[in-house]
């Protein structure tokens, strides 16, 4: 899995009829301190992403493992929203 952050939307009217009622999302990979990586993916969201929010993304094949996935022509899919990132410290919690 990706952590990454959701910077955009994609819109395209003519697709794969697999990809029918997916929102294409555009994201950004980032590091454990949230800092931005120069690392895109294109991804299918299957929990309800909104721009700026950020989550969890799958690749390669796992991608077509989720219930709304499974047999569609994806590569990417946004399979959580993170709440809370919480890093240890100096050996402490």
């Amino acid at each position: 899995m990706r952590l990454v952050k959701v910077v955009g939307s994609i819109t395209s009217t003519i697709k794969d009829p697999s990809l029918e009622g997916f929102k294409i999302l555009l994201v950004q990979c980032l590091q454990t301190d949230l800092k931005s990586r120069e690392e895109y993916f294109v991804a299918v969201d299957t929990v309800g992403m909104g721009e700026g929010e950020i989550g969890l993304i799958v690749t390669g094949s796992t991608a077509k493992r989720t219930v709304r996935t499974r047999k569609k022509n994806v590569d990417a899919a946004l399979v959580a929203k993170v709440d809370n990132i919480e890093l240890e410290k100096n050996g402490q919690s």
